[in-house]
């Protein structure tokens, strides 16, 4: 592509340590001349780690926040107290965000001004649910109408990003691509119905999935699969430098998970599984990355296996961070576990481990068997199962004449599939030819 592109993105949370991988992507469009700006809902908690890419590309620079005033309890409207009716009469006696409701009036009377058609569309809850009842849709037009901005292409991530955002391809006359990377198959649409993503689907031009396993999730939604296009989220391979891996004598055997602390990452089989080896080899140390509401749960599995002074939980750290402990450790394990029938997507994480050269323990989940090479760069274990888990450590740590090997086969898979440079030339052509179909369409 020639010419410089005027992009949108949008996102949930801003910025994330756990969603770097949008920051990559951001900052290679960059890289190709082309001029992004970032529509969040929600700025970063206070303290939240911020990653380095954020800071060097001055992406909060970039960064439009919606605003919205918080959701609140219902308020009581006054009830006359001789009769017993509200005023004014017929009234509900109670109505949700009343805040919202008590801010909302020149928004919806300058957004009825500029677009009426499409605030009468956000204000539907046949068009956006709750979205509509809440004003959060509202809301969101309002704040993108008063940017005054003209984009060649909108891309969204995740799936109910794509579906709270999806009148901005309406608002702005661009095509839309969504992505979907994890919870947005799994988890969203058990919660909240399967037709959930009807109109979206009805609506984006491109769906982009992480994988396989995430295209055949995604089908299953109802997305026409002529309308989904696969794109593995990418790593830069020069931040995750090579090294083969060998144990040093007098030094301990490095074991590292770097993920939330929540239930499906199977943090507690891990630990189970870790606790039945390191009665045998007592050189052996774990380190856990990432904080959740799991944290405290974790802790006391800890105590009761005494591992304290075996088992560090490091919380949540920035990526950098996060690349200097890879590269200090001798192998990575991830045990994912099914929730429900919930998955993850790619797990990026195990191609983070395989170019560095780590060895992996990942369990059989998700697309995990497409993220590794089974056998010759990982082993792929059941899931919930804390004897094959301790039985593959025991066989690496016995076994470290086979970590060259394992370290450089990751190192080459993830060169040929992961590249971030060749997957945002590919997302560019995915750009080009979204462009140039709506063009002929709209």
């Amino acid at each position: 592509m020639n010419r410089s592109l005027r992009i949108a993105v949008f996102v949930g949370t801003f910025p994330v340590v756990s969603e770097t991988f949008i920051v990559r992507q951001i900052a290679g469009l960059f890289n190709l001349g082309h001029s992004v700006d970032i529509y969040a809902d929600c700025r970063a908690e206070p303290n939240t780690p911020i990653p380095g890419e954020v800071e060097k590309h001055r992406l909060m620079d970039r960064a439009t926040f919606m605003d919205m005033p918080p959701e609140s309890a219902p308020w009581e409207i006054p009830v006359w107290p001789l009769t017993g009716r509200t005023w004014p009469p017929g009234a509900e006696k109670s109505v949700h965000n009343s805040i919202r409701f008590a801010r909302v009036i020149p928004k919806l009377l300058s957004c009825l001004k500029s677009h009426p058609a499409l605030t009468m569309s956000v204000l539907k809850p046949s068009e956006y649910g709750y979205q509509a009842k809440s004003l959060s849709a509202l809301y969101r037009l309002a704040k993108l109408t008063s940017m005054r901005r003209q984009y060649d292409l909108l891309h969204a991530h995740f799936g109910p990003i794509g579906n709270s955002f999806r009148f901005a391809r309406q608002l702005w006359k661009a095509p839309l691509i969504v992505s979907f990377h994890g919870y947005d198959f799994s988890t969203f649409p058990r919660k909240h119905g399967g037709d959930f993503y009807v109109k979206l689907f009805a609506t984006a031009d491109v769906i982009t999935v992480n994988s396989e396993y995430t295209r055949l999730q995604v089908e299953k939604l109802g997305c026409p699969p002529s309308k989904i296009q696969k794109l593995p989220v990418g790593l830069d391979l020069a931040e995750f430098p090579f090294h083969e891996r060998s144990p040093k004598s007098g030094e301990p055997i490095r074991l590292l998970t770097v993920g939330r602390l929540v239930d499906i990452k199977g943090y507690e089989f891990a630990i189970r599984g870790y606790a039945k080896l390191k009665q045998r080899h007592s050189s052996l140390c774990y380190d856990i990355v990432g904080d959740g509401p799991l944290r405290q749960k974790m802790e006391k599995l800890i105590s009761e296996l005494n591992l304290q002074n075996s088992v560090t939980l490091h919380g949540a750290r920035e990526s950098a961070v996060v690349r200097r402990m890879m590269d200090g450790a001798h192998i990575f394990l991830l045990a994912s576990v099914s929730i429900d029938g919930d998955q993850e997507g790619q797990g990026l994480v195990l191609q983070e481990a395989q170019a560095s050269g780590l060895p992996v323990i990942a369990t059989q989940h998700g697309a995990f068997p497409e993220g590794v090479v089974a056998g010759e760069s990982a082993f792929l274990v059941p899931e919930r199962d804390p004897d094959a888990i301790a039985e593959r450590l025991a066989f690496l740590i016995e076994h470290s004449e086979t970590w060259p090997a394992m370290g450089q086969r990751g190192r080459k898979f993830v060169e040929q599939n992961y590249d971030i440079h060749k997957l945002n030339l590919q997302l560019a052509g995915i750009y080009e030819k979204a462009i140039e179909s709506y063009q002929r369409t709209d």
